[in-house]
């Protein structure tokens, strides 16, 4: 999967709702977002060709 958020982007919106994080934890919030992103399209589509 293409990842296209970068973490400072992360950062940054985190923060605005109050939430402090270092650029290697939005890196690592990013990477489990993804995860979970992929695990949930691939469920989609095998529900989906059944």
């Amino acid at each position: 999967m293409d990842k296209k958020m970068k973490p400072e982007t992360a950062v940054k919106i985190l923060g605005e709702q109050g939430i402090t994080v270092s650029v290697e934890e939005a890196a690592a919030i990013l990477d489990i977002i993804y995860l979970f992103a992929e695990i949930t399209i691939t469920e989609i589509l095998s529900h989906e060709e059944s």
